[in-house]
């Protein structure tokens, strides 16, 4: 094919993901926007690499959010590298700081977050030049444009449910320790999260203090949201003035019900869970009447959490039991590698072949059968799980 260019106003970039990727096209491809600039390496339709002014966007960085590599080990490397010009990847696997695997691994983790990142770009402009490319020097990796693109349509509804927990990148975060399912990992994003969270630190200012992408940041600030270890807060930490878009409210979803740093009163937290129950979100009105019950426990929150575990079981055994669905995973093995997952939800996932229904996963699974339906719930609202009907197990 020839030469191709333009901009996204009238050619998205996932929709020129997907040209390129049907047409299994050889060449390099350009993108711009705003100072940022990137160049990909396509053989066949699949990108062979990625590289960006974006900080970021290294290698190193994604190895150390991953809990891959140290700081120290990178600032090491990294000098090598500049002495040497050998490509960082070969010079990890070569010290042995990192297995070769990871390290693949994680490029093909940089290569989908750099191009899918862009999916959300309103503008920018982009230019393809069809013909050879030159071999990639280091430790080998591609993926799939066509894979690329798929994910991005999975990707959109995981932003759906993320934006609807935190509708503004200018808001703060409040942690509760206690409720984490076990300690971040030192070294990981979700450690570095926890301690810019206690630092007072914006959303906004969270993604660019850790120099990570947009969706790496938010995917595991919501999952330690789902886990209700983490909330939203209206006022910024002492010492520090809310930023101008914070001036006004916050548009939240009906389910933020408290957004002050201070813990609701039970009988608030009861009043609150009764609405959300009478208004349809058993889900939240059971992760409040569960927190009411913690809080001060009594005959009366503890009858107000069985009736809502009851009936949020009785939804969610209506969604996933009583008709046979049968779970598959909408990302690859090596994209599951690299997700922070907590152990149950490990397991769980480990247990997907994509013939078991959830029935029969849950049969053999050690799990509470409330709690494993949870997990699933959340696997398919952040884009990890399809569930499609299938026969009784």
């Amino acid at each position: 094919m020839r030469g191709l260019s333009g901009d996204f106003s009238t050619m998205p970039l996932e929709d020129l993901v997907a040209y390129l990727g049907n047409r299994r096209v050889t060449g390099t491809l350009r993108v711009m926007r705003a100072g940022v600039r990137k160049l990909m390496l396509l053989r066949e339709g699949r990108v062979l690499s990625a590289s960006s002014n974006q900080p970021r966007e290294y290698l190193g960085q994604f190895l150390i959010h991953m809990g891959h590599l140290s700081e120290a080990l990178f600032e090491r490397a990294h000098a090598q590298q500049r002495e040497t010009q050998v490509p960082l990847g070969q010079i990890l696997v070569a010290t042995g700081a990192v297995s070769e695997q990871t390290v693949r691994g994680t490029l093909q983790l940089k290569f989908r977050e750099s191009l899918l990142e862009m999916f959300r770009w309103e503008e920018g402009e982009f230019s393809f030049d069809a013909g050879a490319v030159p071999r990639v020097e280091g430790v080998e990796a591609e993926v799939e444009l066509l894979d690329i693109h798929r994910e991005g349509e999975f990707r959109e509804t995981a932003w759906q449910a993320i934006k609807a927990a935190f509708p503004s990148g200018s808001a703060y975060l409040e942690v509760d320790e206690g409720r984490l399912s076990e300690p971040p990992r030192a070294g990981t994003l979700d450690a570095a999260l926890v301690a810019r969270i206690r630092e007072g630190l914006s959303i906004d200012e969270l993604v660019r203090a850790l120099h990570a992408s947009d969706f790496l940041v938010y995917q595991r600030l919501y999952a330690l949201y789902r886990q209700e270890a983490l909330r939203v807060v209206s006022i910024p930490p002492p010492g520090r003035a809310p930023p101008a878009d914070l001036a006004m409210p916050v548009p939240v979803p009906s389910m933020e019900v408290e957004l002050t740093s201070e813990e609701p009163a039970p009988d608030e937290l009861i009043q609150a869970a009764q609405s959300a129950l009478e208004n349809g979100d058993f889900r939240q009105g059971e992760a409040l009447a569960r927190r009411a019950h913690e809080l001060s426990p009594t005959p009366e929150t503890e009858a107000l959490l069985h009736s809502a575990e009851a009936v949020l079981l009785g939804v969610l055994r209506r969604k996933m039991l009583d008709t046979p669905q049968v779970p598959s995973l909408r990302v690859t093995a090596a994209q599951l590698k690299t997700t922070p997952l907590t152990s149950p939800e490990r397991y769980l996932l480990s247990r997907i072949d994509g013939k078991r229904n959830v029935r029969d996963i849950l049969r053999v699974s050690p799990l509470h059968e409330l709690d494993a339906l949870r997990y699933f719930q959340a696997f398919v609202d952040t884009g990890l799980v399809l569930l499609t009907p299938g026969a009784q197990g």
